[in-house]
């Protein structure tokens, strides 16, 4: 494509992004995956790199970019600029996750590594990985209830939801094979997972962590 194509495309994508077109910004961001993820090794250490993989964050920060588009502050930052925001406390929560709390940090990584994805408690484990990530420790709730709560919000997720993010967070499959999987484009994947997990956030709005 001629560079002034992708140019003009590009701007349309903004255009589209600054009225809050959820659509756009998953082509937009999948449009700039490579600057991301150099972006992303460019400030991740081989520490964190040892236990997480760039496509796992880039996914994450997608899926946080399009949950929390409508409340962006697009007025003062350019799109890519707002996503380079999103990756910067990303790896900073990465970092706590897997290295300021070892206890947590080892009873987590059992879950998520333990056979068929099961953990002590069957079945829970995609729902602890998912509280882990979208709820915080420190609200005044305890783990259970926290958990509880994330089963309720799970199950009101439509079967097609439950399983894409059974897909991603159980599997570990990237949005392109669980695309192939379901006969589905990759962007319509990933702004079913984005839709979903701003879900699953609104839901649990209360007991998030504080950004």
């Amino acid at each position: 494509m001629d560079p002034t194509e992708e140019d003009s495309d590009e701007k349309l994508l903004v255009e589209r992004i600054q009225k809050r077109d959820t659509e756009a910004l998953a082509i937009f961001l999948e449009n700039n995956r490579p600057k991301l993820s150099s972006f992303l090794r460019s400030i991740t250490g081989q520490r964190l790199l040892s236990v997480v993989e760039i496509d796992d964050l880039v996914q994450d920060i997608a899926a946080t970019a399009v949950s929390s588009l409508e409340t962006a502050p697009l007025d003062q930052y350019e799109p890519f600029q707002w996503v380079l925001q999103i990756a910067r406390r990303r790896v900073v929560d990465a970092h706590r996750f897997h290295f300021e709390a070892k206890r947590r940090d080892a009873k987590r990584h059992q879950s998520l590594h333990a056979p068929d994805g099961k953990s002590g408690d069957a079945g829970l484990g995609w729902e602890q990985l998912l509280a882990a990530s979208l709820t915080s420790p420190s609200a005044a709730m305890s783990q259970d209830i926290r958990m509880s709560r994330m089963q309720q919000a799970i199950a009101s997720l439509s079967p097609e939801q439950q399983q894409v993010i059974r897909l991603r967070y159980v599997d570990g499959l990237p949005s392109k094979d669980i695309a192939e999987q379901l006969e589905k484009t990759d962007v319509a994947i990933r702004v079913l997972l984005s839709r979903s997990m701003r879900q699953l956030e609104k839901a649990l709005e209360d007991v998030r962590p504080t950004r």
